[in-house]
């Protein structure tokens, strides 16, 4: 007889953020804050998240909170594996630019030049993103996480969109991100700040 297991992550999977570097099991990965193919700015507004652990992660009672703060919580989705969950303000892919959520918030917003900060279900900040005129962030073009091990509040870390998807806009929503990089040329800066203090 085959038995089969599945590793299931309820709660979180941290240790408090060091530099701008995490151990959580959820990252932020890519966001869109100025779509230019949807109906409205609001409606194509969008965040996915990445589990980087081995195993699925439950991301209900996580929380998301802007530069306002404005809040909405997850409900329950299971995000496997090295998986991806998209966050979107809009269900309507005819309105919305062309992208099909997980999961629908409402009543909160991206801004161009603002912060985004994700909380696990304890209470525990586990990323923060404070970003600006000097971030890659323009109308019709997502932000996109170069690789989810480095640091998440560097600009470095972060680029522009190159893959266009949907109606037209750059972004690559609940799929691996078109700048990903993972060369020791590339992490060198990240290990050495990471781990040599």
């Amino acid at each position: 007889m085959t038995l089969f297991f599945i590793a299931i992550v309820t709660g979180s999977l941290t240790t408090p953020v060091v530099d701008g570097f995490s151990s959580s099991s959820l990252v932020f990965n890519e966001f869109m804050a100025i779509p230019a193919s949807s109906e409205t700015e609001a409606e194509g507004e969008w965040i996915e998240l990445y589990n980087k652990s081995d195993g699925y992660v439950n991301i209900s009672g996580w929380r998301i909170r802007n530069q306002s703060g404005s809040t909405f919580t997850c409900g329950t989705y299971l995000v496997p594996a090295h998986g991806y969950v998209l966050l979107g303000a809009s269900g309507n892919t005819a309105r919305n630019g062309g992208y099909t959520p997980d999961m629908v918030y409402s009543g909160f917003s991206i801004a161009g030049s603002g912060s985004l900060t994700l909380i696990d279900p304890r209470g525990n900040v586990v990323e923060s993103i404070s970003y600006d005129a000097g971030w890659p962030v323009i109308r019709g073009c997502s932000c996109e996480r170069i690789n989810p091990d480095w640091a998440v509040g560097s600009v470095s870390s972060w680029a522009l969109s190159t893959s266009i998807f949907g109606d037209g806009d750059h972004g690559t929503p609940g799929a691996r991100n078109s700048v990903y990089e993972n060369s020791f040329a590339s992490n060198t800066w990240a290990f050495i700040k990471a781990f040599v203090q």
